[in-house]
């Protein structure tokens, strides 16, 4: 399945325990589940999301970072951010 180029994808990982990413706000225009640990949700230009992501080692949380990222439109530069194609 080819992914849309008008959309931002955004690729969410989850590790119970180890790493996990989720959305904490904005509404994806589609989903897509690769396998049981990881999806794709995409956003149509301009929308805003909120992504939070975490890890933890033995001795607890190791990163906890919460990006809020408008989606491109393509018209304009934009930022790269980790797991988010083609950035925001």
């Amino acid at each position: 399945m080819s992914e849309d180029p008008g959309l931002t994808h955004v690729t969410l990982i989850w590790c119970e325990g180890e790493r996990e990413d989720w959305l904490k706000f904005g509404r994806p225009v589609s989903t897509r589940i690769v396998d049981r640990r990881q999806r794709i949700e995409s956003y149509a230009a301009d929308q805003v999301f909120g992504r939070v992501r975490w890890a933890s080692n033995d001795y607890g949380t190791i990163r906890s970072t919460l990006d809020i990222v408008r989606a491109a439109n393509g018209t304009e530069p934009c930022v790269p951010v980790l797991q988010v194609n083609p950035g925001g």
